[in-house]
């Protein structure tokens, strides 16, 4: 298989006949395991999905350092094999598992080295909220809404609440609105039954 950064990486097929091996060099008497790639994962090189006996591998990252795959696979066949060796609820880092990776002549690393790419984060939108007291008419243009008591009367949640982008021109539109007009806006929100 051939990752998107031109590595090439073995295919599923080969994976899962070393994946196999690693099981019967353990003595694991129920050796069958399925390998796949997932383009799915982010930051893990890979997890075991040890009731089902699958492994998954990240080929973003393995596919930058292909020295890593037989690390990896290990990493997660010993999982499998601890399991099905020492039973389900075995510690998944544990003794079982860190003798598993010596017997496979591999240090018992948990985490990954590989340098991972920052997650760029989508853009949270921001608004501007404008909250008026149905009873007084007390205006707020707040960040976040709240509610409870108005400044202007002591009134309780009697809060009309309309919201804008928080930029200039929300925050100029927010500031326009009549207490008529907030009164007409929220009215023609609400559905019937909505109550």
């Amino acid at each position: 298989m051939t990752s998107s950064r031109g590595h090439d990486l073995p295919s599923a097929e080969e994976l899962q006949r070393r994946a196999a091996q690693l099981l019967a060099d353990w003595r694991v008497p129920d050796a069958a395991i399925d390998v796949a790639w997932n383009d799915r994962l982010k930051t893990s090189a890979g997890r075991a999905f040890v009731r089902h006996g699958r492994i998954e591998l990240n080929p973003h990252l393995l596919g930058r350092a292909p020295e890593q795959v037989q690390m990896v696979l290990t990493h997660e066949a010993a999982h499998i094999a601890a399991a099905r060796l020492f039973g389900p609820a075995v510690p998944a880092h544990g003794r079982h598992w860190r003798s598993l990776m010596r017997l496979a002549g591999l240090p018992p690393k948990v985490t990954h080295d590989i340098p991972i790419e920052p997650r760029r984060r989508p853009r949270r939108r921001r608004h501007l909220y404008l909250r008026v007291c149905d009873g007084c008419g007390d205006r707020r243009i707040l960040q976040a809404v709240r509610y409870g008591r108005c400044q202007g009367c002591d009134a309780r949640d009697r809060f009309l609440v309309l919201r804008a982008a928080a930029n200039p021109s929300g925050r100029r539109a927010l500031e326009n609105l009549s207490l008529a007009d907030v009164r007409a806006k929220c009215a023609s929100s609400i559905l019937p039954g909505d109550w």
